[in-house]
């Protein structure tokens, strides 16, 4: 260590003074004297208040703060999504031709610009603090431990837990989340490292650097993971399913297929339950930005995200409903003193390819005493004998040692699509005076789920250019139906505006297209407007999607198999001035977005006067959102301030948010030390309660959300490890490299000086100087979290193994290991604050 430190002092050292530090024996922020950043308002007059009234105050202000950096945190996380959505043509080697992509790769998204939005303020806090002495403080890193803790502990319990009895999530991207877990968990190996073996209670500034650097290379890992590029992280080709307007006709039957046969064994399926299911079960996962910005919401009566009565949240209804107990019991005729004959399902669901569906029945109840024969026949519904299946009759014979009977109904496979049809299977009743009876199960239905291709759909054109002239211009757009024109098919249309906006450059269009049986095109027209005349080149979509009727994309063109899409480009009347369009493209510059943004910022205040941001959602509101409402809306009115996300693709939205939550930052800052100074809690024990479970609440909400309505548990734990990376080498790695360059390079400090005063063991080994992080009671949370860290990443990693997911599961060991998890983080608390 004594080499390392002697290595370090490299080059020459500042001329500055040390003397910029707190006098030793100066004032705490609540005595006489004492303040911080921006608190107390009253100055010393406030100082002299009774201690109980300024606790309850403090206490109140630091829970008002906290909604505001919520309301904020979700500005800055409406930016974000704007920032990572933007998408761009690019050149697809493979099949040689321009397709749309997203600019922003997903892991990268998430540990860069989305763990900053969700984690700004706990590393504005660090980042804050050092300034203006660069000295450390407790609560930073405090809050940095203690919502890693509270984030890996409580929120993993709650996502565990709140999954329907018997369902699992598991992590879909392991590869990804093996490095994140990795890291998080090497990221405070690391700080015991730094603070207790290589330099005690030291922070040189090269373990600044590589701190920062550890950011950086979890990037690099965890983005080869993601491509595939690390051994046994390559990307296989997806087998799961998920529900898209564009999913193709053997998705959506596979899907069906899956669904009925999980949910529908014991109960009649209607068309409208059977696609609540299925986009309960495979409907696309929101966002974790769109999640964040909804529980925020949620929580301060804002404007929702996600409206109610979605089919999602129908189909997590109904299939609560149709796996409960009462469902799979239903039916039970136990209590009956004779056989009593039944189908042993009420449903059978069959692809037509298959040829055949084997149906069962089972005499149930008491034993057969005298032999009995039970009629059957089949029964037409949407299903015709002799087109769909081959029609079946006969008797089955029940005795002494037969109880039961299987036999197949034959099912007939066609070139035409039909779509899924049913029929009947009837049990004759028995004459009177037999020793047997029917069950309820007396009909099953049989679903027969259609293979047949409709056909493909897609653009003549991908890519095409327009001149325009300043006038109106129509603009003919052909959508094209190949390999197979079987039946009526539908799919949606619609326009996307980039940098040609809609409604200034070109008229909005969304509607259906339909094709009759036989039809191989639909030909739709855009109309482009006067005003997309210009000196610059802009472009816009067409895209089709919701495809209907067994209709499918071609996954070689642009939008591949989940959309088609056709890139307009208004070229510029006057070439020359092609520098001023590649200017403006460089700088995101769009005048025309900008007065939409302009019409948008006023609105932003007329949402921050009504609860739920409309006059509509107002007069739904209930009294709790009435209270929340005006207890916020000072905030909302301050925070309507930063302009809309239209400016500059979301950058100055970006920008003006940071700042704000850097203000409300310090408020929170200087609020909990006032609670903590006045309470006689040590700063330590604030950071890693008050603060840690105050700003890490709307993380809370957002991940229970994504845990009950995503089909896979990336976006409720999967972001917890590599947040808490971030956390580490961002939050604190920052800091850190900028005090230590500043104390190794910047500054002489000569003894007897403020420094030398402040910290004299470390005078004696550094005496021109050094960044000091006393390890104390840092470290032993450092070590106590570690350690909870490591306990629970292998429970969650057994529980894979044993359940098949890291969350859900049986009730009872879903509860237990929830249980355990909170245990465990209260006794990270209580050991933290016994060891501060």
């Amino acid at each position: 260590a004594q080499a390392v430190r002697l290595s370090s002092d490299v080059g020459p050292r500042g001329a500055m003074t040390c003397n910029n530090l707190p006098e030793p024996n100066s004032p705490d922020i609540c005595q006489k004297g004492g303040g911080g950043l921006l608190l107390p308002l009253g100055g010393d007059s406030e100082q002299e208040w009774p201690t109980v009234l300024r606790a309850i105050l403090y206490f109140f202000g630091l829970m008002w703060c906290f909604c505001g950096v919520a309301i904020i945190a979700d500005i800055f996380m409406a930016a974000i999504e704007k920032i990572t959505s933007r998408k761009v043509l690019k050149l697809d080697k493979v099949l040689n031709k321009r397709r749309t992509v997203s600019v922003w790769n997903p892991t990268v998204a998430n540990l860069t610009l989305m763990a900053l939005g969700t984690s700004a303020p706990e590393i504005l806090l660090n980042v804050i603090g050092i300034f203006p002495t660069f000295v450390a403080g407790e609560l930073g890193p405090g809050t940095i431990v203690g919502s890693a803790a509270f984030n890996l502990l409580m929120i993993v319990a709650i996502c565990i837990s709140c999954i329907p009895n018997g369902e699992t999530r598991k992590v879909k991207d392991v590869g990804v989340f093996a490095v994140t877990s990795t890291f998080s968990v090497f990221a405070y190996i690391w700080l015991l490292l730094i603070l207790m073996v290589i330099s005690p209670d030291v922070v040189e500034w090269w373990e600044g650097v590589l701190t920062f650097l550890f950011f950086w290379i979890l990037l690099v890992i965890a983005y080869l993971a993601d491509i595939g590029k690390l051994p046994g992280c390559r990307k296989e080709k997806e087998e799961s399913f998920a529900v898209h307007p564009q999913s193709t006709r053997e998705e959506l039957a596979a899907m069906e297929y899956k669904v009925r046969q999980k949910y529908g064994r014991n109960t009649a399926l209607t068309s409208q339950q059977v696609w609540c299911l299925i986009e309960y079960e495979y409907a696309s996962a929101p966002t974790r930005a769109q999640l964040r910005v909804d529980a925020t919401r949620k929580m301060v009566a804002g404007k929702k995200v996600f409206g109610g009565g979605s089919k999602v949240e129908e189909g997590a209804l109904l299939a609560k409903e149709l796996l409960s107990p009462e469902a799979e019991s239903k039916g039970s005729l136990a209590n009956l003193h004779l056989p009593h004959v039944e189908f042993t399902a009420l449903n059978y669901t069959v692809m037509e390819s298959a040829g055949s569906v084997e149906i069962t029945v089972a005499a149930k109840g008491p034993p057969i005493q005298e032999p009995f024969s039970v009629s059957y026949k089949t029964v037409d519904d949407t299903a015709k004998a002799g087109t769909d299946y081959v029609a079946a009759s006969g008797k089955l014979e029940f005795g002494k040692g037969k109880q039961s009977h299987s036999f197949k109904v034959k099912i007939k496979n066609d070139d035409a699509f039909t779509g899924t049809r049913q029929f009947f299977l009837d049990l004759v009743e028995p004459v009177s005076g037999a020793r047997w009876k029917l069950g309820e199960v007396r009909r099953a239905t049989v679903v027969r789920i259609d293979e047949d291709l409709p056909g493909v759909l897609s653009f003549q054109q991908e890519l095409r250019e327009v001149t325009p002239t300043g006038e109106e211009m129509k603009v003919d757009v052909t959508i094209q139906r190949t390999l197979g024109r079987t039946g009526k098919v539908s799919c949606k249309l619609r326009t996307e505006g980039d940098s040609a906006v809609e409604g200034t450059d070109f008229e909005p269009i969304e509607e259906q297209v339909d094709f009759e049986h036989g039809a191989d095109t639909a030909t739709r027209t855009v109309t482009i407007k006067p005003s997309a005349k210009g000196t610059d080149m802009t472009c816009f979509r067409v895209i089709i999607e919701d495809a209907q009727g067994g209709a499918r994309f071609d996954e070689t063109t642009d939008g591949g198999s989940e959309s088609c899409i056709m890139t307009i480009f208004l070229k510029p009347v006057d070439e020359k001035k092609a520098f001023l369009e590649r200017a403006c493209s460089f700088m995101h510059v769009n005048k025309k977005a900008v007065a939409i943004g302009n019409a948008n910022y006023g609105e932003q205040f007329i949402e921050a006067f009504y609860v739920g941001g409309s006059k509509e959602e107002q007069s739904k509101a209930g009294m709790g959102d009435w209270v929340m409402h005006i207890i916020t809306v000072p905030w909302k009115l301050l925070f309507a301030l930063v302009p809309p996300v239209e400016y500059a693709g979301g950058w100055i939205c970006f920008f003006c948010a940071l700042l704000m939550i850097g203000l409300v930052t310090c408020l929170i800052g200087d609020m909990a030390e006032l609670l903590g100074c006045v309470l006689g809690i040590h700063p330590a024990t604030t950071a890693i309660t008050l603060v840690a479970v105050g700003t890490s609440l709307p993380d809370t909400f957002a991940s229970k959300t994504a845990a009950m309505m995503d089909p896979y548990a990336d976006n409720s734990i999967g972001n917890v490890t590599g947040s808490n990376s971030v956390n580490v080498f961002l939050g604190l790695g920052l800091p850190w490299m900028i005090a230590g360059i500043f104390w190794n390079f910047a500054t002489t400090c000569t003894p007897g000086d403020l420094w030398s005063m402040r910290y004299p063991d470390q005078a004696l080994q550094y005496p021109e100087g050094v960044f000091v992080v006393e390890a104390g009671s840092l470290a032993a949370s450092v070590t106590i979290f570690t350690t909870c860290a490591i306990v629970c990443i292998a429970i969650l990693l057994l529980r894979r193994k044993l359940f098949g997911g890291e969350l859900g599961g049986p009730r009872g060991p879903a509860l237990a290991t929830s249980a355990f998890f909170a245990l465990l983080w209260v006794t990270y608390i209580v050991s933290s604050i016994l060891l501060a």
